[in-house]
């Protein structure tokens, strides 16, 4: 009997979800060990794996209603028959919830997730505009049904992964070979395949290896300030609340890597005036834009001892732009003072007029960092 296969797509998102499900099991069990940096890297990884998978799934879907399966051969029974339908439309369902529920945990949490480093995931505006306190509620709801899914899918990958090989080595009758590659039906092609998996899975267990030393900022010790100039008069203040996620060696700078998120609503320079006009539309609006942030990876040293330049991109406004950060580290017993500051143009960003009330307003801004941190491991 000719055998009729699935379509080279069909086959190809199959294999391919396939095996972003089997890296993304074992990345979730051991994500919870890590600590620091290393911990939000793999969870946002995570997250990224599961919203690819959503996106596949739900192109998977759309291809399935205009390219129909093969029908399942006459001599299997009605049961049976019943049974695999049950089973792959299950296995469907369940991949798009647990994939929502995980959506539905970033948009209830108060920390922002990145799209493998290059995007932030948006939120699901319904649950992003909700009070903090039903957020929290909401998060721990979506983190339940985000398990309990867990365990569903993996049983039911079990069951689907049983009734294969049944076809495959008991029954015979060429239903499994359906969804193989044609490649596929060469064993030597196939442990090949299977030792990339393997090595997928060893790849993932050594994703927790540090690359450089962690560190966690002294709030109470560590402040980040600006300075600006209008009229001959300057006005300082001070980012009240920020997120710092900081790996850096000075044995290895290349591989350093930085995160710092400022609460642009935490602006404050003792001036009620003032800090009513930082928060207006015209400069941070933060309304919009609740938060400003700068990314880094790499740093260079600029030649003497404890001094580096670290460049990065600074997000403001919804504007991204280039910004090179000098900055000196001075480590004792496990312990480092930072010091950096660097020269913003506001207007790039779209803070502020260049006049106010009839008064220039100098373009530059002076942001200035001084942190001290603690090593992680110490």
């Amino acid at each position: 009997m000719k055998r009729e296969d699935y379509t080279a797509v069909a086959k190809s998102l199959h294999w391919l979800i396939a095996i972003l499900i089997f890296v993304q099991f074992p990345l979730g069990w051991v994500m919870t060990g890590f600590s620091g940096i290393q911990k939000i890297q793999a969870f946002n990884f995570h997250k990224s794996l599961g919203l690819t998978v959503l996106g596949l799934m739900a192109l998977r879907l759309v291809w399935r209603f205009s390219h129909p399966a093969p029908e399942l051969p006459p001599s299997m029974p009605k049961r049976e028959r019943a049974a695999a339908y049950l089973a792959h439309a299950a296995l469907y369902v369940t991949i798009f919830l647990i994939a929502i529920a995980g959506w539905g945990m970033i948009s209830a949490s108060k920390f922002p997730s990145s799209f493998f480093e290059v995007a932030l995931i948006p939120k699901l505006p319904w649950l992003s505009g909700l009070p903090a306190s039903d957020q929290k509620s909401y998060e721990e709801l979506f983190k339940t049904m985000h398990m309990l899914l867990g365990y569903a899918l993996l049983a039911l990958i079990t069951i689907h992964l049983a009734g294969a090989l049944r076809h495959a080595i008991i029954l015979r009758d060429g239903i499994f070979s359906r969804m193989l590659p044609r490649f596929g039906q060469d064993a030597r092609s196939l442990r090949t395949a299977l030792l990339i998996l393997g090595a997928g899975t060893f790849s993932v267990w050594g994703f927790g290896e540090a690359r450089a030393a962690e560190w966690s900022v002294d709030p109470d010790k560590s402040e980040v300030t600006f300075e600006a100039t209008g009229s001959g008069y300057d006005t300082k203040g001070s980012f009240k609340t920020y997120k710092t996620e900081i790996e850096f060696d000075p044995d290895a700078p290349d591989q350093a890597s930085v995160r710092v998120t400022l609460d642009v609503r935490s602006a404050s320079t003792g001036a009620p005036d003032v800090d009513q006009t930082l928060q207006s539309e015209d400069f941070f609006n933060p309304a919009r834009y609740p938060t400003a942030e700068f990314v880094a990876r790499g740093a260079k040293s600029d030649g003497d001892d404890g001094k580096y330049v670290l460049t990065g991109r600074l997000t403001l406004k919804g504007v991204t732009k280039p910004v090179t950060l000098p900055f000196s580290i001075a480590i004792e017993s496990g312990t480092a003072a930072v010091k950096g500051e660097a020269t913003i143009n506001r207007l790039d960003f779209g803070v502020g007029p260049e006049t106010v009330a009839g008064f220039a307003v100098d373009k530059d801004v002076k942001l200035t960092i001084d942190l001290t941190a603690v090593r992680l491991d110490n």
